[in-house]
């Protein structure tokens, strides 16, 4: 597993929100700043870097996790494509959650040809782990199903918990505080993924998204 970036459970002082854009209608429903979007786009470089040292001579799928990890997923193949690195595109759909709470049942909503993955290296791109329920369900899922050579987890984020999650991810971005968070993909009952950066929601946001 590669280290994180830590990101504290306090506000970060030197992180300013002041010139962050979003749309109007969102005012208010952010309790904090927690990642910058220039932060996720210089991690994605360096675990860019990191699979390609991994993966030399080889031409792994990436298999985008959907909805959330779309935004880090393209970042992710650019950074690859910067380092002349080889890979296949694949896309699946999976669901663990309702409203801010793990329902801790996972629905696999297709969207992939286990075709294209059989005997294949497979590099899942996730956007958060914090139960690691969607991973326990979907690796052993994937591995009966396709029968990869292999399969990695990258993920943008990992969450602090108390309880030690039932997957950990070979290559991580941040280790961020037990917030629920939005933004960059990330959402609330389908709203704010149109957030370039990662935000902790507030309350207002929570009862805006329950609405």
């Amino acid at each position: 597993m590669v280290d994180p970036i830590h990101i504290p459970d306090e506000p970060r002082k030197e992180l300013d929100s002041k010139d962050c854009v979003y749309p109007d209608v969102y005012e208010g429903h952010f309790s904090r700043l927690l990642i910058r979007r220039d932060e996720i786009i210089g991690r994605a470089s360096k675990l860019a870097e990191l699979i390609s040292e991994d993966y030399v001579g080889k031409r792994p799928v990436l298999v985008c996790v959907l909805k959330g990890a779309a935004p880090f997923y393209s970042h992710m193949c650019e950074a690859l494509q910067d380092m002349c690195q080889a890979f296949s595109t694949e896309f699946i759909r999976v669901s663990s959650y309702e409203g801010s709470e793990t329902t801790g049942s996972v629905k696999i909503c297709g969207g992939i040809d286990y075709d294209n993955i059989k005997g294949r290296d497979v590099i899942l791109i996730e956007d958060i782990i914090d139960t690691g329920t969607t991973l326990s369900h979907l690796i052993p899922t994937l591995e009966r199903e396709a029968r990869p050579q292999s399969i990695e987890v990258c993920s943008l984020l990992t969450k602090r918990l108390d309880e030690k999650p039932k997957y950990q991810a070979k290559y991580v971005g941040f280790s961020i505080p037990p917030q629920f968070v939005i933004g960059y993909g990330l959402d609330y009952n389908e709203y704010y993924r149109d957030l370039k950066d990662i935000w902790i929601i507030s309350e207002k946001g929570i009862k805006f998204g329950a609405a």
